[in-house]
């Protein structure tokens, strides 16, 4: 399945919010998802985790280090310990007392707009992640991991939700059908790639001739993007939506 389409505002990729407006308002939080909309997004990306009281959050890294000051593990904290945590302050004193959102927070601010889930767990969070994505339009849903398994976990309960797998050249030396194969196999409906040189119009036109839609990120500079539309990306995710739509447009 792909049901890939042009950009609600003219461009022939759409433009994904990476972690929300992740520039201008601090990541995965609602601030971010709110600012996101206001920058004329396509759609947003969100990580997510699950709690020791399995709630699916919306957290990048592993522990809240980073964006809260406090040092605890997501996986071994509930959501109520979360949820008194400021993760938003260490962006600034505008968004002070900002909190770790639940993915179900994110639908209900997005009210059925593109959103993409990047899944930083393994497959125990696919029960609650589908549960969770429930009452959402699964038109307006695309799953995406690293993880080959959590691909095929939730395309064997939810095959009518796109599911990317996440490909970074960087890591890993990976052929081409490599690719091809695996994709194959765990029914995934497109990939995300790390916006790389191997990233160019012969593989595109290779995944699009093996019905699997392409996806970049994090793309912030306008010459990358102009190339990654020019070679028939279906969506760049950034971290500064508005300023590369408006980059983008004035060049088409």
């Amino acid at each position: 399945m792909s049901n890939w389409r042009r950009s609600k505002l003219g461009l022939s990729s759409r433009i994904i919010a990476h972690r929300g407006a992740s520039k201008d308002a601090p990541e995965n939080t609602i601030a971010s998802v709110e600012e996101a909309l206001k920058q004329k997004a396509d759609g947003v990306e969100v990580d997510i985790r699950l709690t020791s009281d399995n709630r699916v959050i919306c957290h990048h890294d592993k522990n809240t280090k980073r964006t809260t000051g406090e040092d605890k593990l997501v996986a071994e904290t509930t959501f109520k310990e979360l949820k008194t945590l400021d993760c938003g302050s260490w962006f600034g004193q505008p968004w002070l007392r900002q909190r770790i959102p639940e993915l179900k927070e994110v639908f209900s601010c997005l009210k059925n707009q593109e959103i993409f889930i990047e899944v930083k767990t393994k497959e125990e969070i696919i029960p609650y992640l589908i549960k969770d994505m429930k009452n959402y339009s699964n038109e307006c849903i695309t799953v995406i991991s690293f993880y080959p398994e959590v691909i095929r976990g939730i395309k064997e309960i939810r095959q009518d939700i796109e599911c990317n797998w996440l490909i970074a050249f960087d890591y890993k030396d990976i052929s081409e059908e490599d690719i091809l194969s695996r994709a194959k196999d765990i029914g995934a409906d497109g990939i995300g790639a790390q916006n790389h040189q191997r990233l160019n119009e012969t593989l595109v036109n290779k995944f699009r001739d093996n019905n699997l839609s392409t996806h970049v990120w994090t793309v912030d500079d306008v010459k990358s993007a102009n190339e990654y539309l020019k070679i028939g990306i279906d969506s760049i995710t950034t971290n500064r939506p508005l300023y590369l739509r408006n980059k983008l447009e004035n060049l088409q």
